[in-house]
């Protein structure tokens, strides 16, 4: 090998030398509520002081679980909502297509009778001027 090969190969053994080993994830710290910390407020120096803290901490950790509660509640009755205005929607589109139809004096196509309805695809005749092209062959005028 030559020296510029040698002397790459020691550039990335290094830099993984010197790396962070932990992660750029080392930085994000939780919130206070989070931490298992115990004995920062020693029982012996201030009880009044602890006592207020913990009860602080209680009030945050049920005010945040009732707005999340009031969050999850709010979000499904916007779910259904929305799932009925869908079928108002569906409905109200079906009774415009058949008014359409209707106004043509066409009968609409059964969905049921064609196993092939969800696979229309459009096929160019001649007359279209559109060439056919298959996979193997040549284009066909």
């Amino acid at each position: 090998m030559s020296f510029f090969n040698y002397f790459i190969f020691t550039i990335i053994i290094s830099s993984f030398g010197f790396s962070n080993v932990k992660g750029i994830n080392e930085s994000k710290k939780p919130f206070s509520f989070q931490k298992k910390t115990t004995g920062v407020v020693k029982s012996s120096q201030n009880k009044d002081l602890k006592i207020e803290l913990t009860q602080l901490e209680e009030d945050f950790k049920s005010d945040y679980n009732e707005i999340k509660s009031h969050y999850k509640e709010k979000i499904l009755s916007i779910k259904e909502l929305q799932k009925s205005e869908v079928k108002d929607l569906k409905k109200n589109y079906n009774n415009r297509r058949r008014a359409i139809y209707k106004k043509y004096g066409v009968k609409p196509p059964k969905i049921g009778n064609n196993s092939n309805s969800g696979n229309v695809l459009y096929k160019p005749s001649k007359e279209s001027g559109m060439m056919k092209k298959t996979p193997l062959k040549k284009p066909i005028k």
